[in-house]
């Protein structure tokens, strides 16, 4: 946007109509008509009045802009010094940052619990507590499961990170034994807690895709599905084939999501039942780590829950077209 001397807007393109949220004449008008922030029109006034070029960045809208307010000289006369606004948009910019600044902490913040609580009975069994037989054996199996967890979480956020990254490996993939090494993965905490496993798959069912990816989604989300259910309760596991691709449905009879938390449900580090998650070695990123996959595969992931009763998660994915 181009000012004159009489604060008059002689020149504006799209872009700045689009950032400022509404449509701007192409005749000549008072710049306060368009500009409705503060901070905004605050810049140009003073740019306007001592000729200092400013360079800030202010919220405007629903984002966030760079803004460059200078001074031009264009002609002799009342039109002499004139103001050039140029505003870049950098809302994704510093969503991203942000993203990346919480993810940080939260990582930072997870990762002490168990630290702390490893160091402490360290120290404690350093103390003397090492001389008491059953002091030792408690202390060394809470070390264990909170070393356990701390493997866990770190697995977790290698995952993560490793969503973005170029692997365009294509294969033809028989989902039965990616189902299946995901159960004998986790057999004993099955056994423990006496579920029903009920798995309606055919034999030959398959996905053209990376097989890796479509593994970690399989296996994240029997986890959840074991993790979240209630004693002697059923995980139930059915694929069925779709016009181009698989539908995939992981079900459990446990604790249930309550509506006003199922859009968060695949927020990073977010948990529904925090205690209970973090007891049975939970990170709450498994199913950010299956949204973020899915969509890496191009397909999508829809949850129906209902508190008390349980949960099921459908993944649709396409078949992929194989590399050369």
């Amino acid at each position: 946007m181009l000012i004159n001397g009489q604060r008059q807007v002689t020149i504006v393109n799209t872009a700045m109509a689009t950032l400022l949220g509404h449509e701007i004449s192409r005749q000549r008008h008072p710049y306060v008509d368009d500009i409705q922030t503060f901070a905004l029109s605050r810049m140009i006034e003073h740019t306007a009045r001592d000729g200092e070029s400013r360079h800030e960045e202010i919220q405007i809208q629903d984002g966030t802009v760079d803004v460059d307010a200078t001074t031009v000289a264009i002609r002799k006369g009342p039109d002499e010094l004139q103001v050039l606004v140029i505003l870049y948009d950098v809302t994704f910019m510093r969503k991203v940052e942000q993203m990346q600044s919480d993810f940080v902490q939260n990582v930072s913040h997870e990762l002490k619990t168990p630290v702390t609580a490893i160091a402490g009975f360290a120290e404690t069994l350093l103390a003397g507590a090492k001389d008491d037989p059953e002091a030792l054996d408690n202390f060394l199996h809470i070390i264990q499961s909170e070393s356990q967890r701390l493997s866990q979480l770190i697995q977790d956020t290698l995952a993560l990170s490793r969503v973005g990254e170029s692997n365009d490996h294509i294969e033809k993939v028989t989902i039965a034994p990616l189902v299946q090494n995901a159960l004998n993965s986790i057999q004993q905490p099955i056994a423990d807690r006496k579920l029903h496993v009920n798995v309606e798959l055919d034999a030959d069912l398959a996905l053209e895709t990376n097989k890796s990816k479509l593994s970690q989604i399989v296996r994240n989300l029997v986890n959840n599905a074991v993790f979240y259910n209630k004693d002697g309760g059923t995980l139930s596991i059915v694929g069925v084939r779709t016009n181009g691709g698989i539908r995939l449905q992981v079900s459990d009879t446990g604790v249930g999501i309550a509506d006003d938390e199922q859009q968060r449900i695949f927020e990073r580090f977010y948990r529904v039942d925090k205690a209970r998650s973090r007891n049975s070695g939970g990170t709450g990123l498994g199913l950010a780590i299956v949204s973020e996959l899915v969509e890496a595969l191009g397909g999508s992931i829809h949850l129906a829950s209902q508190l008390g009763v349980g949960s099921t998660f459908t993944v649709a994915l396409p078949n992929a077209t194989p590399t050369k």
